[in-house]
């Protein structure tokens, strides 16, 4: 059983208070909850209560939980921050924003048929939520060492750097990211030239609704073209897919004019490691559909989502980079990569654009 946290459940509306407090009591883990009806309160109890986590609702009037966050971000470096958020896009294009600016992850208030269901549906969210928290609070070059004490002895350690390393011309660009990765994509697409020479496809695990948002924030502040995915559209280079949230992406050869087209097909198969869209879908049906070197990139997230996707693309003369240990809000995903030996860089999150950029292209870093 994990470790008791100390929680502060920020939400102007009491009703929701006591609901987030009753989800986390029903856990019956032993987590102590303090609580606080605005931002305003909320900042004068974190120095006292030192809670653990911040579960934060985005929406509360006077001070909105934007401007809380910025405020706790300011003063509490530190601090582990989740949000709360609605389901409607005006929550999600928020969400987003708070993700940005550093937010470790978010829960969507439920919307069951009966108050029982939206308990069951918050304790679940708070499992993995609190399991970040673990996660977060581990010493970090701790969790790659006790992964290598159990590990089979073929295992072997993360690459470093190897900057003289250049595979074949890039086809395609594939990411695969989930908690942490608004952020952290927030720091890589944008930085990415509008001439990179070839196309991205991003999983980012989240629900409906703030995928669309995600790929609208990002589209505003570079030079590449963002969009969330629609089936049957081509993929173009200058442009950045984003899967919708609830959908698998999978990326199919079609007969053109010229030779073949690669587009985009969504469906609604099971879920993959959990997850719909799943990394592993996208990099295995690219794999398969292009034939030709690929860029995997495997940035922060839980699970091991994208370790069966690499191995198909390395199959086929593939590249991947990994997002480091450090940067990673959770070492999850690229810690899977880098313990099978699949990766061929670990790249910390700050020069990953200038990695992608100068594996695509060509040139070389000096």
């Amino acid at each position: 059983m994990p470790s008791p946290l100390r929680i502060l459940v920020v939400d102007d509306s009491a009703l929701y208070r006591r609901i987030l407090a009753k989800a986390v009591d029903a856990l019956g883990e032993g987590h102590q909850v303090e609580t606080a009806p605005s931002g305003a309160i909320a900042l004068r109890k974190i120095p006292a209560f030192a809670p653990d986590l911040v579960l934060l609702d985005i929406e509360m009037p006077e001070m909105s939980g934007i401007e809380t966050l910025r405020a706790i971000r300011k003063n509490h470096p530190a601090q582990t921050v989740v949000l709360v958020s609605g389901t409607n896009s005006r929550s999600a294009d928020v969400t987003i924003e708070g993700l940005s600016l550093g937010a470790a992850d978010f829960i969507a208030k439920p919307v069951g048929a009966s108050p029982e269901q939206n308990i069951a549906d918050l304790m679940q969210r708070f499992r993995e939520v609190f399991r970040l928290r673990a996660g977060r609070a581990a010493a970090p070059a701790g969790r790659l060492a006790a992964a290598h004490a159990v590990a089979p002895a073929s295992v072997v350690a993360p690459p470093a750097r190897r900057a003289t390393l250049r595979p074949p011309r890039i086809e395609l660009v594939l990411i695969g990211v989930s908690t942490g990765g608004p952020g952290a994509l927030q720091k890589v697409i944008p930085a990415l030239p509008g001439s990179l020479r070839a196309p991205i496809l991003i999983v980012q695990h989240m629900p409906p609704l703030f995928t669309a948002s995600l790929a609208k924030s990002l589209d505003a502040h570079g030079q590449l073209r963002v969009r969330e995915a629609a089936d049957g559209q081509p993929v173009e280079r200058g442009n950045v897919y984003i899967a919708p949230g609830g959908r698998h992406m999978v990326v199919a050869r079609q007969a053109a004019a010229l030779g073949t087209a690669l587009l985009i097909r969504l469906d609604d198969g099971p879920p993959v490691n959990s997850c719909r869209p799943a990394a592993d879908r996208l990099f295995q049906s690219a794999a398969q559909a292009v034939g030709r070197p690929l860029l995997a990139v495997v940035m922060t997230g839980m699970g091991q989502d994208g370790l069966a996707g690499v191995t198909a693309v390395k199959e086929q003369g593939g590249y991947c980079l990994t997002q480091s240990e450090a940067t990673c809000v959770v070492y999850g995903m690229p810690m899977a990569i880098d313990l099978a030996g699949l990766s061929d860089e670990s790249i910390a999150l700050d020069e990953l654009a200038g990695r992608i950029h100068s594996l695509v292209n060509g040139a070389l870093p000096a």
